[in-house]
């Protein structure tokens, strides 16, 4: 009985002092004149088989509140990099998956599509929506959905807005995928929910100069459960709006032929009449 006992404060000892951590991860929009552009969705994960030496906890820098090191790969059968695999196998046909890169202890997996014009990227973001099994495009009101309001003359203004809801909608296909088909809780079942394994952390959007930004970021105060403090901060606003300019090219050379036709014809009604 002793024995016994020994084996399961080892094993509550062990999981102390290792953490799963969530998946980063990143969305950046580039929104061209006319409505054209693309998105790129980044997952970062740290890959404890790419670091010789124990995870640091992020929440934990100064490793002082005893939450250990980081261990992910455990947790997905086939390792962390048989996410790339089964992103390349259930990815919808029009996202493009990029190969898997490294830095440092650092995975990326990269995801990114194009759209020829707002209908077009509104089309694919449903799309997105309702691979999910658990949501739909229909579940959204219109304040949450993606707008893109063109006005302007000389200069247009796009002003661009959706919700963090609809965001995170767009990417549960993959998150309740891996979690139900590749992810093993192991040792961390009744600790890790689905909801554990990703955090939306960045949120990036640009159109003409205007580059608007939502980062994780480290706040050493922020309260991290009862008597801890400091912890990783990710997008905490529930909705997104960003204004950019461009300059109407097709209305300004339009405008300056029209001008140049107007002066030829000037000139030409003025020689007329004097011979």
């Amino acid at each position: 009985m002793k024995k016994f006992g020994l084996l399961v404060l080892m094993a509550i000892f062990a999981l102390a002092l290792t953490a799963c951590w969530p998946a980063e991860v990143g969305v950046v929009t580039h929104f061209n004149a006319d409505g054209s552009g693309t998105r790129v969705i980044t997952v970062d994960i740290m890959d404890d088989t790419l670091s010789a030496t124990p995870i640091i906890n992020p929440d934990d820098p100064d490793q002082t509140e005893g939450k250990g090191a980081v261990l992910n790969d455990k947790h997905v059968t086939g390792g962390i990099i048989a996410i790339q695999t089964w992103l390349d196998e259930n990815a919808p046909s029009f996202i493009t998956v990029e190969e898997a890169t490294v830095d440092g202890y650092h995975r990326y997996f990269t995801m990114s599509y194009e759209f020829s014009d707002f209908d077009d990227f509104l089309a694919k973001y449903e799309q997105l929506v309702n691979l999910s099994p658990n949501l739909s495009w229909d579940d959204f009101d219109d304040a949450e959905k993606p707008m893109l309001e063109v006005t302007g003359g000389y200069t247009k203004t796009l002003v661009f807005s959706e919700s963090k809801a609809i965001v995170e909608a767009s990417l549960d296909w993959a998150v309740d995928g891996i979690w139900n088909d590749i992810y093993d809780e192991a040792d961390l079942a009744g600790y890790v929910t689905k909801a554990d394994i990703s955090v939306f952390a960045n949120y990036e959007v640009t159109i003409g100069e205007e580059n608007y930004q939502e980062l994780q970021y480290y706040d050493p105060t922020a309260p991290d459960g009862d008597t801890n403090v400091g912890k990783m901060i990710y997008v905490t606003s529930e909705s997104f709006e960003v204004t950019g300019t461009y300059p109407n090219t097709g209305l300004l050379i339009g405008t300056i032929v029209g001008g140049a036709a107007v002066i030829g014809l000037g000139v030409f009604l003025v020689i007329k009449f004097k011979k």
